[in-house]
């Protein structure tokens, strides 16, 4: 199994040009100590809390720093997602039907990430202390706001599984 790439280069100009599809996160919040517990691939344990991190830092690296047109962007953090797991146009798209999840960025606000803003429960994060320009200000679900300026006003019972239906075809090839 080939690791993920790391690598600025290896990562920045990919997504940018078109030869990597989608921006993810591996969302398993661990704490410091037991993510550098491990010394070797097979004992370091993976993950850390990056679902709240994503769009900020993809929004400043690409669209503020590099350019990306908005289209593009929303492809990398949405649409392309949905079409690789079989959900597209059900998720990833704004129109009548879909079931559109809508993050609201503000391009004109600057934050620095500060672990004492996010909201998963750990001890570190990789990008605290990162300079955002833009920044998530409002998040809507089926037309009712449950994110506000950083803070929750939705339910738990909010959200609803969606069933994904990946065929075997995109399994074994690149979907986008």
């Amino acid at each position: 199994m080939r690791a993920p790439p790391r690598r600025r280069r290896d990562v920045e100009s990919p997504l940018l040009d078109g030869r990597l599809a989608t921006t993810a996160t591996d969302e398993y919040t661990t704490h410091k100590a037991y993510k550098l517990a491990g010394d070797t691939i097979e004992t370091v344990c993976g993950g850390h809390n990056g679902i709240e991190t994503r769009l900020p830092v993809a929004f400043t690296k690409f669209v503020v720093e590099r350019r990306m047109p908005l289209s593009r962007f929303a492809d990398i953090t949405s649409a392309n997602a949905a079409r690789i797991l079989g959900l597209y146009p059900q998720k990833g798209a704004i129109q009548p039907g879909s079931d559109a999840d809508v993050a609201l960025i503000d391009p004109a606000l600057k934050k620095t990430i500060a672990l004492d803003d996010l909201h998963a429960d750990s001890d570190y994060s990789i990008w605290e202390g990162f300079a955002c320009q833009g920044y998530p200000v409002t998040t809507i679900l089926r037309g009712k706001v449950i994110v506000e300026d950083g803070r929750l006003v939705g339910a738990a019972t909010d959200g609803r599984w969606v069933k994904r239906r990946v065929a075997g075809d995109v399994l074994s090839r690149p979907a986008v």
